[in-house]
């Protein structure tokens, strides 16, 4: 089924009286998917879909209240209210509707409409994964593979280090938290873990969740530069690329155009794709190198050559 007969399809039902259908219609025309957005006649359709979600949800049937809960979590045809979205949820859930488990899990994992309590959204995740639904299923894998990640770290396995300085700062399978990225990182980037070096030089330059410390942040790429410079010697191309884009923006080495070029040139005659894309940019727009449009086109070719 194409996109467009898919969407056909939900027109008709929604047409025909169907509310599942008149939501997803209204949505779609808010959002103007593949068309002009028509917010008049998406008000309609909400509308309608209200209509009928709100007798099942005040007979207490667990698809109404499913349904008038996202709508009014995304404020979809009425004034956005996640705290009473949650309370919707809770009674589907409490029905065993699995949609609505996960639902309010995603309340209680961000603190909308309810207070934030992690333990409380894994609760209800993994109610929710236990019935097949797929994005709680993510949701409790991502938490397995902290409390993996989690030992293997406090062990002093650098890229377990990583990998949970990536989760805490992406909030993934554990709170956000950019202070405890930070801590994972500086313990990996002692260890010359190279990703981590990059992270934290670039968390401590911005100020992202942590004091602002530029001096820090040029030890880290230093770190990182010096490490990438005994590789690239070596011909490793990723590195040497690595490499290039440090002396391209005056990371951890001082700015310069002409070893950056080098670099890429090197990179990119051993093979290393994004060294090659990059020197098509760079032809392409008279960046560190004389605008030509010949070179940019062979270099975006064997940027893209099935080896």
């Amino acid at each position: 089924m194409t996109a467009n007969s898919s969407k056909d399809a939900i027109r008709i039902q929604a047409e025909q009286g169907d509310p599942v259908a008149q939501y997803e219609w209204a949505r779609h025309l808010a959002w103007g998917k593949g068309r002009a957005k028509q917010t008049d006649e998406a008000a309609q359709w909400f509308a309608a879909a209200l209509d009928q979600f709100r007798p099942a949800a005040e007979r207490g049937e667990a698809l109404g209240l499913l349904n008038l809960g996202k709508m009014l979590e995304h404020g979809h045809g009425s004034p956005k209210d996640p705290a009473q979205a949650a309370d919707l949820y809770r009674r589907a859930a409490d029905q065993g509707n699995a949609e609505a488990q996960y639902r309010l899990g995603h309340l209680y994992e961000y603190g909308d409409g309810v207070k934030q309590d992690f333990d409380a959204a894994m609760t209800w995740y993994t109610l929710s994964a236990a019935q097949d639904d797929k994005n709680a299923q993510i949701k409790v894998e991502l938490r397995e593979q902290y409390l993996k990640g989690l030992e293997l770290a406090e062990q002093g396995h650098q890229h377990a280090q990583y990998q949970l300085g990536r989760m805490y700062e992406y909030g993934m399978g554990v709170l956000k938290n950019e202070q405890e990225a930070a801590v994972w990182y500086r313990r990996a980037a002692e260890q010359s873990e190279l990703k981590s070096q990059q992270r934290l030089g670039q968390i401590l330059e911005d100020g992202a969740g942590v004091p602002q410390d530029p001096e820090q942040a040029v030890k880290y790429y230093r770190m990182m530069a010096e490490q990438l410079r005994e590789q690239a010697e070596k011909k490793d191309a990723q590195a040497q690329y690595d490499l290039g884009r440090l002396y391209e923006r005056g990371r951890g080495v001082d700015e310069s155009n002409d070893i950056a070029l080098q670099w890429f040139l090197r990179a990119a005659k051993n093979g290393n794709p994004q060294a090659q894309y990059r020197l098509g940019r760079l032809y392409s727009d008279g960046k560190l190198v004389g605008q030509d449009a010949a070179a940019a086109a062979k270099w975006f070719r064997q940027s893209v050559r099935l080896n």
